[in-house]
């Protein structure tokens, strides 16, 4: 029998690596993937935990993903990580994150810490720009502390404000973990309903959601099997489990370990499994959607000028923003644009 007990946690506290070797697994409450600690995330079987691998969960040859005891983990497409402001403020001392050699070390793909409504992680635009530069793909998590569906569409709207101008190829993750919502009393459906809201916004705007949440609380605090879109499509699921066990339903991104340890960043990193191609889920070139606006992208990134999409013509500002409802001059021509975008005929 496992027995549970809650943490408070404040910054990174407990050591990740504690976790492989307790037979206690715990419940910390912490600010998001990059420095959380899921219950249940131990698989011990019959003499305890495993032997860890001192090498930690990564790559050992083409194609092939080991976890924390060196066992083969099938299906995994790409290996990421989560980095918040712990790991920025961890490699200070060599001048920051060195995110080329993040990438050369094998790492494919990086969450990047968004933060709270309103309360950016200091490190984010950084964190955004640089992991593009060096050629990372990137995806982004929002830690939730709403407590109604309007507030949950609030912090859709501060997200899709944060992320319109990077290159976002990977998910945008919204992170239930929140001791706040427990605290405040909100049943089960309520933190469904609110995920869902979440969710779906970001899918109106064209990115792709996905619920990051430990077992214990897809299992008891949100009804998994009601997280779906408008088209009644599941919600894809970062499931965050320290050890060997890694299945869930609709899970395409495995969070493994938070003691990782990678080329580029100093102390531990945690590290993620994908076992989705995001490469052909989300659309390399397509409208995006914030804060009332549209714009276009190809290759993930924002574009300008002239756009010509079949038989409709549309300008782009030099902010990325699609003209709608206007004249204007543009080289010395006057152009009409519809309620579309499209120029007028």
């Amino acid at each position: 029998m496992r027995v549970f007990r809650t943490i408070w946690k404040q910054g990174t506290g407990i050591l990740a690596a504690a976790l492989l070797v307790c037979a206690m697994p715990q419940t910390v409450w912490a600010d998001g993937p990059g420095d959380s600690v899921d219950p249940g995330s131990l698989d011990q079987g019959p003499s305890g935990p495993g032997q860890v691998n001192p090498q930690g969960p990564g790559q050992i040859g083409p194609g092939v993903y080991v976890d924390m005891e060196g066992n083969v983990v099938s299906g995994v497409k790409e290996k990421g990580i989560t980095v918040t402001k712990y790991q920025n403020r961890a490699s200070e001392s060599q001048g920051g994150i060195d995110w080329q050699q993040v990438k050369n070390s094998g790492v494919n793909f990086a969450m990047i810490r968004i933060g709270y409504h309103n309360d950016l992680d200091p490190y984010y635009h950084e964190n955004m720009a640089n992991a593009a530069r060096a050629g990372l793909k990137t995806g982004v998590f929002f830690y939730t502390q709403a407590l109604d569906v309007e507030t949950a569409e609030d912090e859709a709207r501060f997200v899709l404000s944060q992320i319109k101008d990077y290159p976002v190829s990977y998910p945008v993750a919204y992170d239930l973990e929140s001791k706040v919502i427990l605290d405040a009393g909100l049943t089960r459906q309520q933190i469904t309903d609110q995920a869902n809201a979440f969710c779906r916004a970001m899918a109106r705007a064209g990115y792709r959601p996905i619920i990051y949440a430990n077992q214990e609380w897809l299992n008891n605090y949100v009804d998994a099997a009601q997280l779906v879109d408008d088209q009644g499509q599941p919600f894809d699921i970062w499931y965050a489990r320290y050890g060997t066990v890694h299945e869930y339903p609709n899970r395409t991104i495995w969070q493994c370990t938070d003691s990782g340890q990678v080329g580029g960043i100093q102390g531990n990193v945690t590290i993620e499994y994908s076992f989705a191609d995001y490469g052909s889920l989300i659309p390399a070139e397509g409208w995006k959607a914030a804060g009332g606006e549209w714009y276009y992208v190809k290759d993930y990134k924002n574009q300008t000028g002239w756009l010509d999409l079949g038989e409709k013509k549309y300008y782009l500002g030099s902010d990325g923003k699609m003209v709608h409802d206007v004249t204007m001059n543009i080289d010395g021509a006057d152009y009409s644009f519809g309620s579309d975008g499209a120029v007028i005929q």
